[in-house]
């Protein structure tokens, strides 16, 4: 089912010591051809703020130009006359509505595949339960919907709404919830609170948002529990392209539920496990086994342990430090299956030169993951020392632009440039590029250099895994 590589970022630590030694080991995934030639049905939840402040304009500046440019019409109310603008320009929610359309007829849907419709502002409705991709009618007419709704904003009302749907389906279907919002949400801890259900039910959120109100951590959150995704968008219209390239995802996915438990010897602790590509995230390492999520056909998913060794004086000698189990499905064809474990060893040294020797592939994942936190760091910091996150960031796009990452690299430099420009970072871009750097990840091999550092050297190597 599955193709497994694991690999510590050093072959070799220093021996005769108790002082603290950082391991990083990739684990790399791909999917085997017999599985690779499946794909499970899908069910899809399109979940849609209709709060009063998706009646705004769509762009702004347009509007403000049209209304400028534009003869005011004469209205009468209780005897008083006011000047209005009969503006022709789509809203937020047009917008929204037109992209849920265009993903409606996405080719790369199956008749198999199932869709349903909620929408959120002071309470939330299904506005069109699991419904075959086939009824696609009925979906559109479902989705027109949207427009007779305006409230407050209540996300956590959405995702239950979702969760009611999306829990009817067995585990031989993928499932995935896409979240659009332009505001923040007025309860927050109900959406925190159906995160556990969600991860549980191996439900991917796909949280989308739009402008500067809403809360990017938030969106973090549920995407780092679910093994999902979250994007800040500057322009509406890349809403549609972004939904059409989740399907695309959806569709690759054959390998569902993986999971994992590590086992670790005497002195070494799990500090940390992320998904580094196809996406940044999180993962919860409270709950145990570890959760991680579903794989891809046609390309491999890239995790990174980060370890630390301490406490025990080992002689010189190889040793194993660590053994990773995992189990998965692939609902296709019916089956789940438990893998050989996977041994992590390392060679315990007094050879300098053996110690100082990196992988450049397991690195160059090790650098993803640190780019997040650098721009992070960088965008808390940005509107109290302004040099400070200049700094960061440019320490941040050098290391996308080495590892070949050049949407993460063009993204950073029009942070940059709009720093020196005027000063500080808008909020949506700030809130744009805090997320973008997350779901701008590449899977790499080794960098292109055959070097043992991979081109970096010795201080750079330190500062990236902390030994």
């Amino acid at each position: 089912m599955l193709n497994i590589q694991l690999k510590p970022h050093r072959t070799a630590l220093k021996s005769g010591t108790t002082e603290p030694q950082k391991l990083f080991a990739m684990l790399k995934l791909i999917p085997d051809a017999e599985v690779a030639a499946t794909r499970p049905p899908l069910s899809l939840a399109l979940v849609i703020d209709t709060s009063a402040s998706m009646q705004a304009f769509a762009d702004q500046e347009a509007a403000r130009q049209l209304a400028k440019n534009a003869a005011p019409a004469g209205n009468v109310v209780d005897g008083g006359t006011f000047r209005g603008y009969d503006l022709n320009l789509p809203t937020l929610l047009d917008q929204a509505i037109s992209a849920a359309h265009t993903m409606v007829d996405d080719q790369r849907f199956l008749p198999s595949d199932r869709i349903t419709l909620v929408h959120f502002d002071d309470d939330a409705r299904v506005l069109m339960p699991l419904t075959p991709i086939s009824n696609r009618a009925g979906i559109h007419a479902a989705i027109e919907l949207l427009r007779d709704y305006a409230g407050g904003t209540h996300m956590g009302k959405g995702l239950n709404a979702a969760l009611g749907e999306l829990g009817k389906v067995g585990p031989e279907v993928a499932k995935r919830a896409i979240v659009f919002t332009d505001g923040a949400t007025f309860d927050e801890e109900e959406c925190l609170q159906t995160l556990p259900e969600f991860a549980r039910l191996n439900i991917p959120i796909i949280g989308v948002g739009f402008g500067e109100e809403y809360n990017d951590d938030l969106l973090k959150q549920l995407a780092d529990a679910t093994l999902g995704k979250p994007y800040g968008i500057k322009d509406i219209n890349d809403f549609a392209a972004l939904i059409g390239a989740e399907v695309a995802q959806s569709a690759r996915e054959v390998v569902t539920n993986l999971r994992a438990t590590i086992s670790t010897v005497k002195g070494v602790t799990i500090d940390s496990i992320s998904r580094v590509a196809p996406s940044l995230n999180d993962v919860d390492t409270s709950q145990k086994p570890f959760l991680l999520g579903n794989i891809e056909r046609g390309d491999f998913t890239v995790f990174i342990v980060e370890m630390t060794i301490s406490g025990v004086e080992r002689p010189p000698s190889r040793a194993r430090v660590a053994q990773i189990g995992l189990v998965a499905m692939a609902p296709a064809l019916g089956k789940a299956q438990e893998f050989p474990p996977q041994n992590l060893f390392v060679e315990f040294t007094t050879d300098e030169a053996a110690t100082a020797q990196v992988d450049p592939e397991v690195i160059s994942y090790v650098q993803q993951k640190n780019v997040g936190k650098m721009v992070g760091e960088a965008m808390r910091t940005v509107s109290l020392d302004p040099g400070k996150a200049r700094q960061t960031l440019q320490i941040a796009a050098g290391m996308t632009q080495r590892i070949g990452n050049g949407a993460a690299t063009q993204m950073l430099q029009g942070a940059l440039d709009e720093l020196d420009k005027t000063g500080t970072i808008s909020i949506a871009t700030n809130k744009t590029v805090a997320l973008g750097v997350r779901t701008k990840t590449v899977r790499t091999a080794s960098m292109g250099d055959n070097s043992a550092t991979g081109g970096l050297s010795p201080e750079e190597i330190r500062k990236l895994t902390g030994t």
